[in-house]
């Protein structure tokens, strides 16, 4: 702090205010540059130093100053540019302003040290609870407290942060009624109107900053903000109630800024707002909304508009009407919209173009707009006559124009857009263009061609131009969108030269159905970004390059049949991720390019790869991928996987779904191995068939042994698992792949249709373990080698699926601490984990008592609820599981829990959630919640018959009650809880 403090004792005075201040805000803010300017207008803390110089750009540049000096830090968001400020400038802010400022945050006054000088207050709300009468009681007593510190009527600062209900607002409404003097008022959270707190708000004469803003659609604008006529700030960005100004807004005679809503609305409801001379932006202005005081001599006097936007300019008949504005007058406008309503019934080109050329703006505008004019041509001021020097940005939208604007004398230019302008056909491309860093054309039906101006004699169509050429050198971003009849970019050959755009960053093109560019690897690398949708031959086309890596993504249609056709691999790539949908398989000469790759997926495709070249040595090339997924394929999946996969020594998972010809998985062979010999490994049924299915064998070489770390198939119906003949015992089947840790099999029931389950199937390095839909397992017997399995999901394997083996799983033998059980039954029944009878030690041989094992399982979710609580496995838990969630959908018929199950659930001591869902004709939960003593969360889920709780109470420890979908009986009770239980969620509402 002593050298921060030192740093600021450097500062120039009058940044020293301005740092001072922004201590105002709560800590960890994100400013925008307009919050912090209005406040200091406000504050009247701003000094021009020329009669010239307005307020704003006097706080642009302090604001600037301090970011140099490091008091601010920018951050570029997607909500535009915001400053931050650290932590321990906060504190010194408030620390250098302590005699004149004061920051609390509510509750908690009482330790904070205030001084009688205090002139600047904000308050945080974000850390009230919502309030009964012993919190409404201690925070009015806390401000009253407050007020015997200093003196509220001489406060010229009042800043509210967080929300602000009735309550909240009656209490304040005490402490700070009678801050008579204020001229600075921020209160952007209002759930109820400003003058039930501040009671004498319409007395605020010498406000200089106001900020109103609420979600209440109802709540009504104060009608006395028109009598505030020292106001220069009305921030009203937040008001999202009654959009009813006050009709003698006019008054506001130093109004500055008016900053509203994103529809901008609120403008153009300002009635006779020529008398507003000191108005910086009025966004929308309807020509003659009304019958006066909205007519264009309105905007005459308004020399210090920055922005302006002129709407329904339809409405003026003559070039004199519109020359009343005076918008050439306008020396500090710098961002102008002129805009004719596109849904006018009729259109007069000869009083639209004379009207436009009325409309002439200072030559220093920066940012010209204009929409739907109906005129032949552009006026001569953009044209011929060209006379806005200072133009950066043109947007034109729905004009009728037949001759455009050349801007070749437009040398500042650096954003163009067009939009939906039906008849143009070519884009001449000016040697102005030297400084476009952006260029939009949008809806242009007609835009087939572009073209360089006569004198280059060159037409893009035509011949091609020197590679060197530098259409644009500076252009970052480049969208095309809905141009129909355009066939490329401004290049002959279709292929991209990265010489045309060097600074390029992003490239977006959408909806030009005959567009089909040729992109070379190296061009795309130069890139942030391209996104490239429904253009011929690819339905979506998108690269990225973030800190996330590099990624390209390819969807194609249509005649598509080689990579070759978009994408030119010319060298070694740095994509570290690669999907391909509905594409043609790659080639080895593609694969050799993808040096980089980490991922790799294939979705709803013929096939994954071409032929690779079988006899070569598989070391002449290798691949870095280490995740592969393969959806939807059709092709001969298998084969083709076969013979990639030994290049790829880092492999460490792969997912395959949908892959319906892939019938046989071989494990840990040696490559050299003849699909024939593979083809005799699995018994005779499958020896039989195996010449007809070659192409269905998916092999995995030994090498996945060591690298294999997760492995899926889903939706494979036809996999068998197949046990290969091996010279090592016990690594048949999946146990060669000794690093598996997560293993999922999905919708695939015949994988273990030819294994015995008289021995162990999966290596004991699995953690993690999901059988969906597998078939022919009865017991857990083949999974009691798992001893470092933590996750077990088991769904539909059975329904006369039992839990025999599970014990290894549970005790010291095992880390399984989540287990899911579905569509089984009777998995649980008549299951003792704890017989009376001695355990040999698997090491020692020693003797043990089994009743002194303890389970290791913590969250257990199952449909087998009978099965379940049964006294010996409830017993057997107890110690151990946090979580149970029990599905009622297998006991349609029970309406009652028995007397042995509410005694069982009852021996789960260590239960801290409980879960009940789709028990659809339960009347009763279960008697003896109350002495689950650990019990901190109790849900009801889909239970429509239960219409109350317990007889016998809940326990004392139940922190979270959460209701859903349930009958409005048990709603109504639980609702009555609050205040007794901590937290109630009612079908996704908190109380």
């Amino acid at each position: 702090m002593p050298a921060l403090k030192l740093s600021y004792d450097f500062l120039p005075f009058h940044l020293q205010q301005c740092f001072a201040y922004s201590g105002l805000f709560p800590e960890d803010y994100n400013f925008r540059s307009d919050e912090l300017t209005s406040l200091w207008i406000g504050l009247d803390i701003l000094i021009p130093n020329g009669q010239d110089q307005i307020f704003e750009d006097i706080g642009l540049s302090n604001l600037n100053e301090l970011v140099i000096h490091g008091f601010f830090r920018e951050e570029k968001t997607m909500y535009g540019l915001r400053y931050v400020m650290h932590d321990l400038l906060h504190d010194l802010a408030l620390k250098v302003a302590s005699q004149d400022c004061l920051s609390l945050s509510l509750p908690g006054v009482g330790s904070v040290e205030i001084q009688p000088t205090t002139r600047h207050l904000s308050i945080s709300t974000y850390g009230l609870c919502k309030y009964d009468a012993v919190s409404g009681k201690k925070l009015k007593s806390e401000l009253e407290e407050l007020k015997t510190r200093f003196k509220v009527e001489d406060l010229q600062t009042l800043m509210l942060f967080g929300q602000m209900d009735e309550c909240f607002v009656k209490i304040f409404g005490d402490f700070i009624g009678e801050a008579n003097t204020l001229r600075v008022l921020h209160l952007p959270s209002m759930l109820c109107p400003v003058e039930s707190m501040l009671h004498n708000f319409a007395g605020l004469v010498h406000l200089r900053y106001l900020c109103l803003g609420t979600k209440e659609s109802e709540m009504l604008l104060p009608l006395s903000i028109s009598k505030f006529y020292h106001l220069r700030i009305l921030n009203l960005e937040l008001w999202n109630g009654s959009h009813d100004l006050p009709e003698d807004m006019s008054n506001l005679a130093k109004l500055c800024h008016f900053y509203v809503p994103s529809d901008d609305q609120l403008h153009s409801d300002i009635y006779n707002v020529g008398k507003l001379k000191l108005l910086e932006e009025l966004k929308v202005f309807q020509v003659n909304k009304k019958s006066e005081g909205f007519e264009s001599k309105q905007l005459e006097h308004l020399t210090k508009l920055r922005e302006l936007g002129i709407y329904k300019l339809e409405k003026i008949d003559t070039a004199k009407e519109a020359a009343q504005a005076k918008l050439m007058e306008k020396r500090y406008l710098r961002r102008l919209t002129l805009s004719w309503d596109t849904k006018r019934s009729s259109v007069e080109p000869g009083v639209e173009a004379a009207v436009l050329e009325g409309l002439q703006p200072h030559g220093d505008l920066q940012v010209l707009c204009i929409r739907g004019h109906g005129g032949p041509c552009c006026p001569t001021w953009l044209g011929d006559e060209f006379a806005v020097e200072g133009l950066q940005s043109l947007y034109l939208d729905g004009v009728s124009w037949e001759v455009f604007p050349s801007l070749g004398k437009a040398w500042d230019l650096r954003e163009l857009r067009f939009e939906h302008i039906a008849r143009l056909k070519e884009f001449i491309i000016e040697k102005s263009f030297c400084v476009l860093t952006k260029l939009k054309l949008i809806g242009l039906g007609s835009f087939e061609k572009w073209v360089y101006p006569a004198e280059q004699e060159s037409s893009i169509s035509g011949e091609l131009l020197p590679p060197d050429t530098h259409m644009f050198p500076l252009l970052q971003v480049l969208v095309i969108r809905e141009c129909s009849k355009l066939l490329w970019l401004p290049f002959s050959n279709h292929i991209v030269s990265p010489d045309w755009f060097p600074k390029l960053q992003e490239l977006e093109v959408h909806d030009c159905p005959e567009f089909l560019p040729v992109i070379p690897i190296s061009w795309i690398e130069s890139l942030r970004s391209i996104r490239m949708k429904y253009v011929k031959m690819l339905k979506e086309f998108v690269y990225s390059k973030s800190s996330d890596g590099v990624e390209l993504k390819i969807i194609g249609e249509g005649d598509l049949h080689s990579l070759d056709q978009v994408l030119v691999f010319d060298k070694e790539t740095s994509l570290e991720k690669l999907t391909l949908e509905r594409c043609p398989p790659l080639e080895l000469k593609h694969l050799l390019m993808l040096t980089s790759l980490r991922t790799l997926i294939v979705k709803k495709s013929v096939g994954l790869v071409g032929p690779l070249g079988r006899g070569q040595s598989d070391v002449e090339w290798q691949l870095h991928v280490e995740y592969i997924k393969i959806d939807d394929l059709t092709g001969n999946t298998g084969e083709e996987l076969t013979e990639l996969l030994p290049h790829l020594p880092k492999l460490s998972k792969l997912k395959i779904r949908k892959c319906k010809n892939i019938k046989k998985l071989v494990v840990g062979v040696n490559v050299q191995q003849t699909t024939q010999e593979v083809s005799e490994m699995g018994g005779g049924e499958i020896t039989a068939a195996a010449e007809e299915e070659d192409d269905g064998v998916l092999l995995f070489p030994a090498h996945l042994r060591d690298s294999l770390r997760e492995l899926d198939f889903s939706f494979c119906p036809e996999l068998v698992l197949v046990d290969p003949p091996t010279l090592v015992p016990g690594e048949g089947w999946l146990h060669a792949l000794q690093s598996l840790q997560r293993l999922t099999i999905q919708w695939s029931p015949k994988f273990l249709s030819t294994f015995s389950f008289s021995c162990h199937i999966f290596p004991s390095s699995l953690q993690f373990l999901v059988l969906w839909d597998v078939e022919g397992m009865g017991t857990l017997e083949p999974l009691s080698n798992l001893s470092s399995l933590t996750r077990l999901k088991l769904q539909g394997c059975g329904e006369d699926l039992k839990c025999q083996g599970l014990w290894s799983l549970l005790t010291t033998r095992g880390q399984l601490n989540e287990l899911d059980v579905m569509h089984s039954p009777r998995f649980f029944a008549d299951w003792d984990p704890n017989p009376r009878r001695a355990l040999e030690d698997a090491e020692g041989g020693e003797e043990q008592q089994a009743q002194l094992v303890s389970s290791t399982l913590r969250e257990l979710k199952t449909n087998d609820v009978t099965g379940l609580l049964a006294a010996p496995v409830c017993r057997f838990l107890s110690s151990s599981l946090t979580k149970l969630k029990l599905i009622g959908n297998w006991c349609e018929g029970m309406e009652w829990f028995s007397k042995e199950h509410e005694d069982a659930l009852q021996l789960l001591s260590s239960l801290q959630e409980l879960e009940f869902w789709q028990f659809h004709n339960l009347q009763q939960l279960p008697a003896g919640l109350c002495n689950l003593t650990s019990l901190k969360r109790l849900a009801v889920k889909f239970c429509p018959a239960i219409s109350s709780l317990p007889n016998d109470a809940l326990s004392d420890s139940l922190e979270k009650l959460d209701i859903f979908s349930c009958s409005e009986e048990l709603k109504q009770q639980c609702r009555g809880l609050v205040g007794t239980v901590p937290k109630i969620k009612i079908d996704c509402s908190d109380y």
